[in-house]
């Protein structure tokens, strides 16, 4: 049976192959019967005309047929001059349409019945006498001539609708489709068991009918017509896609068909071998070709076409979350991505972000899908990209200061998102974790003291005030875990900038969205909407009054964090006198972050001065021991200091700490030379010991300084020193031992 079926798709592929001289062979049998037809039917017809209509044999005997080969040449020049002219024209844009014309039965047939007729006429011109064929002579006069000249004005109409390029992307893509329906077939898929040539040819017309559509896009400049041949890609991955489930599994065979198509001849044996097991080939070389012709959109300034290629993958992923087909989802999403690297270098290069603009709403409207169907593991991978595009922009939109918009915009879809999300009733685990990435779109503040002074905010404040917009949701719906996480991201903001600035932002941000309607007073691509509307006005008083109430608390914490940050800036700046002026660009970058930091949390020239006493001691043999080993202070080593300083001094509050180990920093950075930082440290173990300590305060003292040397799970021999020496300053009995990797300090008697 399926040797039988091989024959009969191996013959259906023959017509298609050489279907000129198949319709030859047709056109030209079929005359040769009508005519011997006629002939023998030729006295009855006679009979039938003379007693119908008084025609008479005479007549007939009579019929000059000098004016026939003249009138078949006219009609066969008319025909086949407006052919090749129109054809000529048309294949200028539709290289495709002469393949497709030389394949077309009507046009074939009605071609070769033109030429075989006008032969036929001469024939019986100059072999009339002999033939003595008058049936001949009538059949051609009065039947093939009359059909040839009443047809020949419909068929000059048909050739001209025929070329038209919207007319070439139907009939390309109906052969692919119909290529697509016939491997369904029981009798392709039996035959492609044993015959790879059957596999090849359905390979070749698929993969070469979509080339024709490329070759269509490039050629084509008509907006209409290449939305179409866009849509038609589409319509037929998608087609495909539903159906791929039912082709033979050796469809999908790497063929030199498919090795040899110049979108793979880039690619390795692994990926070949990668794109056979996962059965993918058309898919790849369809999102190529998208891909392709999205890059000549840009560049060309078609923003409207360029539009329509992600618009289009979101139709074939939805198709693809239909048939749960996750491997060609993943596709989509590379190809989402692909996509939006082309618009990032192309906006970059011409400070145009539009195609951005318009690109993060379809993937946005992808991200839906992914929602809709509670796919949360697509759903989060879209978030991170999301991110990561949104952080590579800010990166370079110093430059391009359009970008900061692009920012803004991918919040604002991803607010849309957690709306949806919440409406479907996703679990609050899911919602925060997806909230979270959200909240990692912006970078440090994009704007300066004194432009907030003067009502002037930067690249990113229309971020922070998307998300401010979404704590208002939040807020709205009784979600307070929500809104205090987006509060607590805002006030990162708060490392850079001291707390009026930092409030004057807040208030600038809440007045903006509390006068802000959901349409812009100018039009975009996308119309007038605005993507900064919040309906939930009547929330901002009480976002206020959240934001500030974490804010105290902040604030106590980032004076603390001030001073460990001078160290670090005294670090860096040593290592740049030491190298002569030169940092590196991480450590240059580093150092200037501190110093802004630092800088936020720098006190008014009028404040009171403060005493150096015993605490600051206590204080700053803390500090030798946590910096002296490595030069870095951790937040575990942050933590254990403010501990037992706390511990070792009576009513020690968060102000009070700040104070106090701001001045003890302060001495250890002055003191530049680790010499004199060094004598330092021994002069202030002689003021503990003078004071009326007993033993048991100075082990605890001693005690604190070993859980510092351990807070980082390395002892380094520096701390293993300076331990000791506070012992033999202190004339205390105790030994500590010197660990080994991985063990921790501690005393041993």
């Amino acid at each position: 049976m399926e040797k039988i079926y091989s024959l009969s798709i191996k013959l259906n592929s023959f017509q298609f192959k050489y279907r000129t001289f198949l319709s030859f062979v047709l056109v030209l049998v079929g005359l040769v019967i009508t005519d011997v037809l006629f002939n023998n039917y030729y006295f009855l017809i006679v009979e039938y005309l003379d007693n119908k209509f008084n025609i008479v044999i005479d007549d007939h005997n009579n019929v000059d047929l000098t004016f026939a080969p003249e009138i078949w040449g006219g009609v066969l020049a008319m025909v086949l001059g407006t052919l090749i002219i129109v054809i000529a024209i048309a294949a200028e844009s539709s290289p495709k349409l002469m393949d497709l014309f030389v394949k077309d039965w009507l046009s074939l047939c009605y071609v070769w019945f033109l030429i075989i007729a006008s032969l036929h006429a001469v024939v019986i011109m100059y072999y009339f006498e002999p033939l003595n064929r008058i049936s001949s002579v009538m059949l051609n006069t009065y039947v093939y001539l009359f059909v040839a000249s009443i047809f020949a004005l419909p068929y000059i109409f048909y050739i001209l609708l025929y070329s038209k390029t919207s007319n070439v992307v139907s009939t390309i893509s109906g052969i692919i489709k119909d290529f697509i329906n016939k491997m369904r077939r029981p009798s392709i898929k039996s035959a492609m068991n044993n015959d790879i040539s059957i596999v090849e040819e359905y390979q070749n017309e698929i993969m070469g009918s979509l080339d024709q559509l490329d070759d269509l896009l490039s050629f084509i400049e008509f907006k209409e017509t290449q939305t179409e041949i866009i849509r038609e890609i589409s319509t037929i991955i998608q087609s495909y896609i539903v159906k791929k489930p039912d082709f033979n599994k050796k469809f999908f065979r790497l063929t030199p068909t498919i090795r040899d198509n110049a979108t793979f001849r880039t690619y390795t044996e692994i990926q070949y071998k990668e794109m056979a097991e996962t059965c993918t080939f058309y898919e790849t070389k369809t999102f190529r070709l998208l891909g392709n012709a999205y890059i000549k959109m840009i560049e060309n300034d078609r923003f409207d076409i360029a539009s329509l290629i992600p618009a289009e993958l979101v139709d074939i992923g939805k198709t693809c979350l239909k048939m749960k087909d996750d491997m060609i989802l993943d596709n989509v999403n590379i190809r989402f991505n692909t996509l939006f690297r082309f618009a990032v270098k192309h906006a970059y290069k011409n400070n145009e972000p539009r195609n951005l603009y318009n690109l993060a709403f379809h993937y946005s409207n992808m991200i839906q899908e992914y929602i809709k169907s509670n796919r949360v593991d697509m759903a989060n991978y879209c978030y991170d990209k999301f991110k990561f595009y949104a952080n590579d922009i800010y990166k370079n939109a110093a430059n391009n200061p359009s970008l900061y918009f692009i920012v803004d915009a991918l919040t604002f879809e991803l607010r849309k998102c957690q709306v949806l999300i919440h409406e479907l009733g996703w679990s609050d685990e899911d919602q925060m974790n997806l909230l979270k990435l959200i909240l990692q779109l912006d970078k440090p503040p994009g704007y300066s003291k004194e432009g907030v002074d003067k009502g002037i905010l930067g690249g990113n404040n229309g971020t922070r005030r998307i998300q401010v917009g979404l704590a208002l949701f939040y807020l709205a719906i009784d979600k307070l875990e929500f809104a205090s996480a987006i509060a607590e991201d805002y006030l990162d903001d708060l490392t850079y900038f001291d707390e009026k600035t930092f409030k004057q932002n807040i208030n600038t941000q809440c007045f903006l969205l509390s006068i802000f309607g959901p349409t812009f007073w100018e039009d975009t691509d996308r119309g007038n909407l605005n993507i900064y509307f919040a309906p939930e006005k009547d929330q901002i008083e009480p976002f206020k009054e959240l934001i500030f109430n974490l804010m105290d608390k902040r604030l106590e914490a980032l004076e603390r964090d001030a001073q460990f940050l001078s160290l670090e800036v005294d670090k860096l700046a040593q290592k740049k006198q030491k190298q002569d002026g030169y940092l590196n660009p991480t450590d240059k970058e580093r150092l200037e972050d501190l110093q802004r930091k630092i800088s936020a949390r720098d006190k008014s020239d009028d404040e009171e001065k403060i005493n150096w006493t015993i605490d600051h001691d206590i204080l700053y043999t803390l500090l030798s021991i946590a910096f002296f080993a490595d030069q870095e202070i951790d937040e575990t080593e942050k933590s254990v200091i403010y501990e037992n300083y706390g511990l070792l001094v009576k009513d020690v509050s968060e102000d009070s700490f700040n104070s106090d180990f701001g001045l003890a920093a302060k001495r250890f950075i002055e003191l530049e030379k680790e010499e004199s930082r060094q004598k330092q440290y021994e002069n202030s173990l002689l003021n503990i010991k003078n004071i009326d300590v007993d033993s048991d305060k100075l082990q605890r003292l001693l005690f604190a300084y070993i859980d510092i040397a351990n807070a980082d799970d390395f002892i380094h021999e520096n701390e293993v020193i300076l331990i000791q020496n506070a012992i033999d300053v202190w004339e205390l009995q105790l030994t500590i031992n010197k660990p080994k990797s991985g063990e921790k300090l501690k005393i041993i008697n």
